[in-house]
Order: structure tokens, then sequence, then C-alpha cells
């Protein structure tokens, strides 16, 4: 996609929610950003002989929302209950009967890397103890659309309804998906969901990128509507760039696609505008080490003179949820007015770099 979205009616989003080691909600992620303290963490080893692996989880809810009494989400995967609520808190609490009635039609788009690897482990160490034993019932889940299914299922939906498998930059892909579908009134708003849920084979496999990194799970999402307007007095958001997205590979590097998404949204910058990475600033911490990624996406903003948040060195590397809580951080800072628009970097960690850049309604920040 071109810098400028090039439709005539612009893409808002009109909701927003986040499940991450934080809390239950998008404001419990921004403010545990905003104090910018890393947020404990537990470790341990599978095996003796196993790597130690680090990893923040999802705190337990306080009480049960009335979503998850569901039967259909009695079964299901972690991933798959945050990326529910996450949904949820997008559409509005206390909206769901209003929405199946509506008629309106909403797309789901649903992005993750690892998908609901614990029921997946479960059924395939299942097949191989003894073929004849393994439970059909935990089948369903181990499939990457699972969480998408259940999300359309609450809503009632039968609209189109997407998996992208992709790495920690894939959320801006979903969202140009997004933007598309709503310019080609293929649907009457979409949701963008990423979601992840801990186990020792994702864990253990971070380690290959970061030797001491810190994985986490949770989810986030956005609503997205063409032209709409947020139903509150609270400012608007909306979607004014996304990039390509610049792979990586043989004629490209790290480095250069990196590259790459800066000169595409640096233009669009304006005063007030905040910058919202997915890097981590320390280089020897034991608690929050850099991958590669963040390495690169340092480099490239290294001069960056304005305002800059991270939810890496807070939360840790959530894989696909990365780039959808650096979005949901930056429509919470526009929405609190600490920015006019923010700029959302995302280097991924093994396929391509992307960008964004979401603008709210407020009047450009004037800098002194």
């Amino acid at each position: 996609m071109s810098p400028s979205l090039g439709s005539p009616a612009s893409i808002s989003l009109t909701g927003w929610g986040a499940v991450s080691p934080a809390g239950w909600s998008a404001a419990a992620l921004a403010n545990a950003v905003l104090a910018g303290a890393p947020l404990p963490h537990a470790a341990e080893r599978r095996v003796p002989e196993a790597p130690e692996r680090m990893f923040r989880r999802v705190p337990a809810m306080l009480t049960t929302p009335d979503w998850m009494k569901q039967p259909r989400l009695r079964r299901t995967t972690a991933a798959a209950r945050h990326a529910v609520h996450a949904a949820v808190q997008a559409l509005g609490e206390g909206n769901l009967d209003a929405i199946r009635s509506s008629k309106r039609r909403i797309g789901t788009i649903f992005c993750t890397m690892s998908g609901c690897v614990q029921f997946s482990r479960r059924f395939y160490a299942e097949v191989l103890a003894n073929p004849l034993l393994a439970s059909p019932i935990l089948f369903p889940e181990t499939v990457y659309n699972a969480p998408a299914s259940h999300v359309s299922s609450l809503l009632g939906s039968p609209e189109m309804n997407y998996t992208l498998v992709g790495d920690s930059a894939q959320f801006l892909a979903g969202l140009d998906l997004a933007a598309q579908w709503l310019d080609d009134g293929l649907v009457d708003a979409c949701l963008v969901i990423a979601a992840e849920e801990l186990d020792w084979i994702s864990d253990e496999a971070l380690l290959l990128f970061a030797p001491h990194g810190v994985a986490a799970e949770g989810a986030a999402a956005v609503l997205l509507e063409k032209g709409a307007t947020s139903p509150s007095s609270a400012p608007g958001v909306t979607l004014h760039a996304v990039t390509e997205a610049f792979t990586y590979g043989q004629g490209r590097d790290r480095s250069q696609a990196a590259a790459a998404v800066r000169r595409t949204l640096e233009p669009l910058t304006a005063p007030g505008t905040v910058l919202c990475d997915g890097s981590n600033p320390s280089a020897h911490s034991t608690s929050n080490p850099r991958t590669r990624g963040d390495t690169t996406e340092q480099d490239l903003w290294q001069d960056w003179g304005g305002s800059r948040y991270g939810v890496k060195p807070v939360v840790g590397e959530g894989f696909a949820i990365t780039s959808g809580w650096q979005t949901v951080l930056a429509c919470e800072l526009l929405q609190r007015g600490l920015a006019s628009q923010a700029l959302i970097s995302a280097v991924g960690l093994t396929q391509q770099a992307m960008g964004a850049m979401l603008k709210g309604s407020l009047p450009e920040l004037h800098q002194p």
C-alpha cells in the first residue's frame, strides 16, 4: 500500500483492545508502557538439560466474562480466549447482542506466528505415543484459524474470515488487508486480531533469536471502519498510511527493509508525531535482551528526535502480537492526547519489515 490510502473516505480505528502480561485491557498495556518498568518474569527448564526459558504470562482474570461461559469456548486454548477478549474490547463491552442483530458485515483477520501451539503439541504427542488413543477433541484447536472461527461464531458473522501466518510485523499486513476490504466494499467493518500463547516449543525457539529472550502471551485487536468516527467524545484515530511489506531475501536484507520503512513514512511525520517501535533498547540486560531485529531497529531510529515508546522492554516478545500491541499503544496515546500522529515501526523477526502511520483528531502539536 502506498503512503496515502488513496481513499475518498478515511479508514477509522473505532475500537481496540489488548490482553498482555500487564492485564486484560488496552489501558493496562498503555499504562505499563508509559510507566517504563519491565514487568516481572518467570523462568524454568523443561528438563534439566534443556535451555532455561523466560516468559511473562497474562495474569488470571478477576471475574469470568459472559462470553467465556459459552459452550464452544470451554475447551479453547489460551490464544483463542485472548483473541476473543481483545475482539470484544475492540467492539465495545456489552455491544455483542446489538452487533449480532444489526446485520452489519464484520470481517475478521487473525494474525499469528505460533498459533494454538499448546493443543498442537499435546495432540501430536498423543499421536506419537499411540495413534489409536489420540484425542479428537484436541484436533479442532490445533489449526491456525481456530481463534478466528471462535470470534466469527461469537458474532454470528458469516463474512470474510482470513488467518495470516507471519512474523512479528504481520499485524500491520492485517491492517493493510482490512483497508483493502473496506475500500472494495466487501465488509462494513473489520476486526484485525493477533494472539499467541506460551509453550516451551515457541519459548525455546525464541532463544535462537535472543539467547535470553523473554516470551510473552496475549492478544491485540482493532476495529476498522470506513468513514466512521469514534462514538465517544474522545479523539478519533484514523489509519493514515501503511507501507508495503518489505520482505527479507537475496535482494534485500533486514537493514535495507527497515530503512525502506523509514523512507516511506518519514515524509508524513509532523510535529507531535510519536514513534511506537517494536525494539528493545537494552543491549546487555539479561531481563530484556535484544534480538537481531531489535539491533536493526535501534540503529534505524537512533537519531529520532521525538517521543518514543516500545512495548517489548516492558511486556516481552509477543511474536505476532508485538506489532498489534504497538498499534493499540499508538491508539491509546492518540486518544489520550499525548500525540497528534503515531508512527509504528515493525522490523519482523524472520520475514518482513513494515510500518504504519496513525493520525489523531487533535491539531498538530508544536514542539518548543
